[in-house]
């Protein structure tokens, strides 16, 4: 598995609070959305870190079982939050959809 760490991939530090790391997460998605990069596989790639560390960081209860784990087991922390939370468990419960929803609305695509 690849060691990678949420914090970084957002940019934030791990004391960052809530506001913070959703306003990371905005940035970062207007910059590599995959709309905004068209033909980029690279930038499809790295929106999809980039959900995934703002799911966990966004979520309370994953984030101080993701901080523990990397406490517990340092650069292999991310691999056993991995071993412990599927994707659909990772993402359920997050406000990603509405996030984009709010862009969309921000930049006149919605009504």
């Amino acid at each position: 598995m690849r060691n990678m760490d949420y914090y970084q991939i957002l940019g934030v530090r791990r004391d960052a609070p809530a506001r913070e790391i959703k306003e990371a997460y905005r940035k970062l998605a207007l910059q590599y959305h995959p709309d905004r990069n068209r033909g980029n596989p690279a930038a499809v790639e790295k929106m999809k870190e980039i959900n995934e560390a703002y799911a966990v960081l966004s979520d309370p209860q994953k984030k101080r079982e993701y901080d523990r784990l990397q406490e517990q087991y340092g650069t292999f922390g991310y691999d056993r939050f991995k071993q412990t939370y599927s994707e659909q468990e990772i993402f359920r419960g997050s406000d990603i959809d509405q996030i984009f929803e709010e862009m969309a609305r921000a930049f006149g695509f919605r009504g």
